[in-house]
């Protein structure tokens, strides 16, 4: 077995496990506990748990064995991630992918069996596997059970993963000034941030299960028209709200609506850019006034740049 082989996937697959942070990880004792539920299962000795890497099979729990790191070629896993079923040789010193590999050879291995760790796309993360020291078959309730404990593995890998980010969000989620809320596919609001209920004086309490566009005051065909075609977008949409809080103030809102396929909610991402309209209004003004201030002068006036250039003259200038 002297070359590696690859699933047409194999570059989404490692960019997979580094965002997933499972590359150069060692030992997981937390894991271990499905390598031995492994071995029973099958009736088996020995059992592995590891992250296949472009080069190298790391491995992150192992019973009956003492192993940390395999070379890729040298393993028989690299044919089980190639498929999204278990993987069985009932012996393998008949079998093609596994007859030659010197591991085998020399540790006298004649039976193995394994599962990819599969993610939500189906992009194998790496395997669960476990090995007999004579021929054997597994039975079709072996092979489910050995295919579940299979998936169960890949939630706590991913668990783990998830856990992190949910905490970075979480974090985000209550420090942001911008307003954060989480809508259902009928636009009624299922949780929202401080910040949401800051800017728009309304609590969580009184939000939760009402309808956005309650809540906002606003029935805009603009608004109601792009929260209607958020499911269609890949990017999602972008709208803006005007609402009059309790204290009688106008609180403009710039949104951006973006549909989640799994969960089936809608996340909005609100900014409020109140203050920068009425300051851009205010220049506006200036603008206008001094504009009307230099055309209907008495005398004649200029404008110029700071080299003397001249740039704008009015009415009587001209």
């Amino acid at each position: 077995m002297a070359n590696n082989v690859f699933p047409e996937n194999e570059l989404r697959r490692i960019e997979k496990l580094k965002s997933y942070e499972l590359m150069g990880l060692g030992k997981d004792p937390e894991l271990d506990v499905f390598a031995q539920a492994a071995c029973l299962i099958t009736d088996c000795p020995a059992a592995l748990i590891a992250m296949m890497e472009q080069e190298t099979q790391r491995i992150q729990s192992c019973v009956g064995m003492e192993l940390d790191t395999v070379e890729r070629k040298n393993t028989v896993c690299q044919y089980t991630i190639m498929s999204k079923e278990v993987l069985v040789i009932e012996d393998t010193f008949e079998d093609p992918r596994s007859s030659s590999n010197p591991l085998i050879r020399e540790g006298n291995i004649r039976f193995y069996a394994g599962v990819p760790l599969l993610d939500d796309d189906g992009d194998a993360l790496g395997t669960i596997c476990v090995i007999d020291f004579h021929p054997k078959k597994l039975s079709d309730k072996q092979k489910d059970s050995l295919e579940e404990l299979g998936k169960a593995v890949t939630k706590i890998l991913l668990g783990k993963k998830r856990k992190v980010q949910a905490g970075y969000f979480s974090e985000i989620f209550h420090l942001t000034n911008n307003i954060i809320c989480v809508l259902d596919e009928t636009r009624k609001v299922k949780e929202v941030n401080p910040a949401f209920s800051k800017v728009l004086g309304l609590s969580r309490s009184n939000s939760l299960g009402k309808s956005i566009f309650t809540l906002l005051g606003d029935t805009e065909r603009e608004l109601v028209s792009d929260l209607g075609r958020v499911e269609e977008t890949k990017y999602g949409v972008q709208s803006t709200s005007r609402t009059k809080t309790e204290n009688g103030q106008v609180v403009e809102i710039e949104w951006h609506f973006k549909y989640d396929p799994i969960n089936h909610d809608i996340l909005a991402f609100g900014r409020n850019v109140t203050k920068e309209r009425e300051e851009k209004l205010k220049l506006e003004n200036s603008e206008r006034r001094f504009r009307s201030f230099f055309e209907n002068a008495i005398g004649l006036m200029s404008m110029h740049d700071l080299d003397g250039n001249i740039l704008s003259v009015n009415e009587k200038g001209r």
